[in-house]
């Protein structure tokens, strides 16, 4: 429990000085209104119940939806969001198979494209590095596998994405034969690096030179916030939930095996509350954090030793001072009625520590 405590409070910093509002939602929705915003794959991962009216519910399988509708129903636009939470869903992944876990997540509404996804970027990055967490980062796009899409006349999004997730250049080969789109795909799948990968596609494809230059100006921001280094550009980077249509990124520890958080732009999502706003946003895990600081050397956690007091008879209310003084600096202690313990502070006419009986200095 005090590893999740810790890495919770870390992050809490963190987003309080980025200037996030933390905000809570509800454990559950209407079904249909998640469906709608996170897709049909997504929600068949989530555990649903029937309300006394008929009305289809669902348990919060994740937050980034209802926020958005959140702000669709006040009609403004909050700009900066943040919450920690917890998830219910049914995961399934190597090493992982949950039904219950907690998210810390980030939503920036409205703001110019590359500034605010390198803000997510470098937000969920310092994030991590406030609890001792070093990770890098793989960018993606969702919106430069539409454009290849539209370019190249391929219909099937899903066959698409299924193929570019399996990195199946026969799955692509029986969506089109085109030998131009193979190849386009085939580098997209194959190629990683920094900004330049976009550039070579582009070459190849005849098209995505938008992409390229936001990609460009993308790492000339992460390079400012001092996060270029630990960006890699994978465009075979895919996101579960179907709302993203920018840039996705995807967070890595090394000895997890799995991100350990993910996120990107999901401009669409809001056209489809009624918002006429773009958005950028994440998740971390926080159940990975914690598995993360267990298995490194640096656990995260400081000193957190409760210091125990104990008082004399009569002299209890000396003791209570004691412990106030103490508590006031941050120190955490107990205090009891002093029954023979062997290890702790006793106060009586004098302050001792009961393993050497040296006076305490108060």
């Amino acid at each position: 429990m005090k590893k999740y405590l810790f890495v919770e409070e870390r992050f809490r910093e963190v987003l309080k000085r980025w200037g996030y509002r933390e905000v809570r939602t509800s454990t559950m929705d209407y079904f249909d209104i998640i469906r709608g915003g996170a897709g049909e794959g997504f929600t068949d991962s989530i555990f649903k119940v029937q309300d006394s009216d008929g009305r289809l519910l669902s348990l919060r399988g994740e937050v980034t939806t209802q926020i958005a509708r959140m702000l669709a129903s006040k009609a403004k636009d909050e700009g900066r969001l943040c919450y920690i939470a917890n998830c219910i869903r049914y995961i399934e992944a190597k090493n992982l198979s949950l039904r219950e876990y907690w998210q810390a997540g980030a939503e920036l509404i409205g703001g110019e494209r590359v500034a605010s996804d390198a803000e997510a970027v470098a937000l969920a990055l310092e994030m991590l590095d406030s609890a001792g967490i070093p990770a890098s980062v793989d960018l993606g796009s969702m919106s430069a596998i539409r454009e290849l899409m539209d370019h190249f006349r391929i219909k099937d999004y899903r066959r698409v994405v299924k193929a570019i997730s399996m990195k199946s250049v026969d799955e692509l080969k029986k969506l089109t034969c085109d030998r131009h789109a193979i190849r386009a795909f085939s580098l997209l799948m194959s190629k990683r690096g920094k900004a330049e990968v976009v550039k070579m596609v582009s070459e190849e494809a005849g098209c995505l030179e938008g992409e390229w230059r936001y990609f460009r100006d993308l790492y000339c921001a992460l390079d400012a916030y001092g996060y270029a280094s630990r960006a890699n550009v994978d465009l075979s980077t895919m996101r579960e939930l179907e709302y993203y249509n920018g840039v996705v990124f995807e967070l890595f520890l090394g000895g997890i095996g799995l991100p350990i958080g993910g996120g990107g732009r999901y401009d669409i999502m809001m056209e489809q509350f009624g918002l006429d706003s773009p958005a950028t946003g994440f998740a971390l895990s926080v159940d990975l954090c914690v598995r993360a600081l267990s298995k490194s050397d640096n656990n995260g956690v400081g000193d957190d030793r409760v210091l125990r007091v104990f008082y004399e008879e009569g002299y209890m209310e000396k003791a209570v001072g004691l412990v106030r003084r103490l508590r006031s600096t941050g120190r955490a202690c107990t205090l009891d009625k002093y029954k023979g313990e062997q290890a702790g502070l006793r106060v009586g006419e004098r302050v001792v520590w009961i393993e050497t009986g040296d006076e305490y200095e108060l």
